[in-house]
């Protein structure tokens, strides 16, 4: 590493052998630990660079508007919005959405340091967005947000995802057509299912499905219920919970997705069907030791 006399930039190597220029500096005393405070910036690829890079900071810090970076990109500002976006939504939420940052977000912005973003670096990424994905729409809300918390923290002053101008998808009369075309069963089909389900030597998945189809609840739902949800005298089903995905793939009982309890009346065969599913399930709990 060299330097010349009476300069603080400093040059450095990489690994592939390609010199880079970085320089150290005293920033002031930090008010809340009575410590002094240095700031490193690297990574400049030439010696002007880096030196235009000190004069601007020897600047902010004389006029007193200087602010130590924490945080320099956008992958530094995601790892602290993600600690405090996961104690605000539910585990199958948090997921949800850390999945979209890992496949389509943080591959596209991570590297970018924080305060050089633009307007045209994020419509360029959103107009990526738009090519490939459905829900591109989505994807930019949520990378819009982790701005949104840099602007919070004071590491920028405008988000430019809000200016960004989103593209309008224009569908040929086929893909019009074909998502017009509603995805379900007639009631010919459900019942002509249900009859082969009932063929089936699998209990479970025909008492499974038949309580999907008749009861309107969701899969989840369905999922979480236990026998005293059950009420095999008035024919009620109470649903007051659902099953979900959390972190590591694990399944976890969580409220409904209304969070509201409520009931709803069967009809007499779907009743049938999950009393000879209770007699069953008891008979397999009984060979297993329970």
């Amino acid at each position: 590493m060299t330097k010349k006399k009476g300069s603080i930039v400093e040059s450095y190597n990489l690994n592939n052998g390609q010199t880079r220029y970085m320089f150290q500096i005293y920033v002031g005393t930090d008010p809340l630990t009575g410590k002094q405070q240095r700031t490193t910036r690297r990574g400049f690829k030439t010696k002007k660079e880096a030196e235009l890079a000190l004069a601007r900071l020897k600047l902010e810090i004389d006029k007193g508007t200087f602010r130590k970076i924490q945080a320099e990109t956008y992958q530094d500002i995601y790892n602290l919005w993600v600690k405090n976006y996961e104690k605000t939504v539910e585990q199958s939420t948090f997921v949800k959405t850390t999945g979209i940052f890992r496949n389509h977000i943080l591959p596209a912005l991570a590297s970018y340091r924080i305060e050089k973003m633009n307007i045209d670096i994020c419509q360029k990424h959103v107009d990526e967005w738009s090519k490939k994905l459905k829900k591109f729409r989505t994807v930019k809300s949520y990378a819009s947000k982790v701005l949104d918390f840099a602007i919070k923290r004071g590491y920028i002053q405008t988000n430019p995802f809000s200016f960004v101008d989103m593209p309008t998808i224009k569908k040929n009369s086929l893909e019009e057509l074909e998502e017009k075309q509603e995805n379900f069963y007639t009631r010919e089909e459900l019942i002509e299912f249900l009859t082969f389900m009932e063929q089936e030597n699998n209990s479970k998945a025909h008492t499974l499905f038949r309580l999907l189809a008749f009861s309107g609840m969701r899969k989840g739902e369905a999922l979480a219920l236990t026998w005293n949800d059950i009420n095999f005298i008035k024919n009620e089903i109470r649903i007051n919970k659902a099953v979900s995905r959390g972190k590591d793939n694990q399944l976890y009982i969580k409220t409904t997705k209304t969070g509201i309890t409520r009931t709803i009346k069967m009809d007499e065969k779907t009743i049938l069907v999950l009393k000879d599913w209770k007699k069953k399930q008891r008979k397999d709990y009984f060979i297993l030791g329970f």
